[in-house]
This record gives C-alpha cells, sequence and structure tokens, in this order.
C-alpha cells in the first residue's frame, strides 16, 4: 500500500498498486505548476488510485493536442495528480506528495531540452529532450 497527501492534509490518497514507471519532468508546464524547476512522478493504474477530500482540477492541452487534467489542494496548491486523456489508463501522482518518499527512485528525466541549463542529470538514467502528454 502506497500513500500521501497534500502539504495542508486535507487530501489523503493511497494506491493499491506497484509504481509502474517513475521520473522527473522538466517542462515549462510542470515547472509552473510546481513552482520548481521540474516535477518528479510516478505512475500507476488509474483504478488504483482512491482519494480522500476534494481536489480541484486545472485542464490543459499536453503535447500531444490532448487534454491533460492536473488535480491539486484548493487550500495549499500542493500539485497532487496528473490524467493525461491520451493515457486513459494511467494515472500520475506527485512523488513529493508520497508519505515514504523511499518509494521514488526515477527511471527517467523528461523533456529535458526545457530543464534549465544548470541542472545535473544522473548519467544512469534515461534522458528524453521531450515527452508525449
Amino acid at each position: 500500500m502506497i500513500t500521501g497527501k497534500c502539504f495542508c492534509g486535507e487530501i489523503h490518497y493511497k494506491i493499491e498498486a506497484n509504481i509502474l514507471k517513475s521520473g522527473i519532468c522538466h517542462c515549462h508546464d510542470c515547472q509552473r505548476l510546481t513552482g520548481g524547476t521540474a516535477w518528479p512522478f510516478i505512475v500507476i493504474p488509474q483504478e488504483s488510485l482512491i482519494i480522500q477530500g476534494e481536489t480541484k482540477e486545472f485542464t490543459r492541452l499536453g503535447a500531444s493536442a490532448k487534454p491533460v487534467h492536473v488535480s491539486f489542494c484548493g487550500t495549499c496548491g500542493s500539485t497532487l495528480f496528473g490524467r493525461p486523456e491520451i493515457w486513459p489508463h494511467i494515472r500520475i501522482v506527485g512523488a513529493s506528495s508520497l508519505d515514504d518518499k523511499t518509494l521514488f527512485s526515477p527511471d527517467m528525466y523528461v523533456w529535458t531540452k526545457e530543464a534549465p541549463k544548470w541542472t545535473l542529470f544522473d548519467p544512469n538514467i534515461s534522458k528524453f529532450d521531450c515527452g508525449s502528454i
């Protein structure tokens, strides 16, 4: 069982599945959504996510030209979940919201071409200049 929450604790979630993929997104949208230089994330099966509390949602167009729905806490603003319509069978979860941070170990970097020039990348982790959501 994987658990997590937003910064203020108003939104809690649990995941009843294994992590499918994990990574760090450096796209400009994720930079703005998180207020940082990247968004660490895990990918899980859509049906495995159980959310307690009411999230707010913002919809943007992804690089695929299909909508990506981003859920966040309306109280503290923590970016929690992504739901890309191009991949309806998955949910993307912000790894910084995990209760056990040791569960996160990135296996890829995406949108590296939009990362700040001073970003250091682990040479043992796959890099992709862009993504597809």
